[in-house]
């Protein structure tokens, strides 16, 4: 059973939120994940809540969404902006909030695990706030582990305590195939909606051949 929290306690609330803790239930949330952007012209995500009302989209109109993607509320106001780390590595993006300006500090950053050496699981590890500028810390915030051309994946957090899960939508009728384009998504009690919204789309950026 989840336990449910109070979202205007500090104390469970600490770490936990990083866009705003208006999206932070004090129960388990469901989401439906529609990759697909409402308007015709463009590519994204449409995410829809328990009661089938849209609460985030993404709708790609920079010229270079492989570099850089927002995150919207239902008015199209920007709540986070996902950029690309040129020249990284681990494939790295960070995210800002609100739309991006040069004199930001990205809130988090996520890398791609590497995979060359050790088979793993490990899809990408987070560092949220002060961690992004620790480049010694042993350890990340949160890690996403699973398969993500399946959609079935789960968000962690450096405790191994679950945070999100993923999983592909499932229909009474056998006749209808949804593939991987629609998929369920349950946020955990108190955790940022928002932001576990933007992790997704990132790792969507960072394997997009799958």
């Amino acid at each position: 059973m989840v336990s449910k929290i109070h979202p205007g306690d500090p104390a469970a609330l600490a770490g936990r939120v990083v866009v705003d803790d208006k999206f932070c239930r004090d129960s388990a949330t469901a989401f439906t994940v529609w990759k697909k952007s409402l308007l015709f012209s463009c590519s994204g995500f449409t995410v829809y809540g328990p009661s089938g009302n849209l609460v985030f989209r993404v709708d790609n109109y920079c010229s270079d969404p492989k570099n850089e993607v927002l995150l919207m509320d239902t008015a199209g106001t920007a709540l986070l902006t996902m950029r690309r780390k040129r020249l990284s590595l681990h494939n790295e993006w960070q995210g800002f909030l609100g739309e991006f300006e040069d004199a930001k500090k990205p809130l988090f950053i996520v890398k791609r695990a590497p995979s060359l050496l050790i088979p793993t699981n490990k899809l990408a590890e987070v560092y949220v706030g002060a961690s992004t500028k620790n480049k010694q810390k042993p350890h990340c915030d949160y890690y996403i582990e699973g398969c993500y051309a399946k959609r079935y994946f789960t968000i962690l957090n450096s405790s191994g305590d679950l945070v999100a899960e993923v999983k592909p939508k499932q229909v009474r009728s056998a006749e209808i195939n949804l593939g991987g384009d629609v998929f369920n998504l349950v946020v955990w009690p108190g955790y940022d909606q928002a932001f576990i919204m933007g992790l997704i789309i990132i790792l969507d950026q960072m394997m997009p051949s799958n």
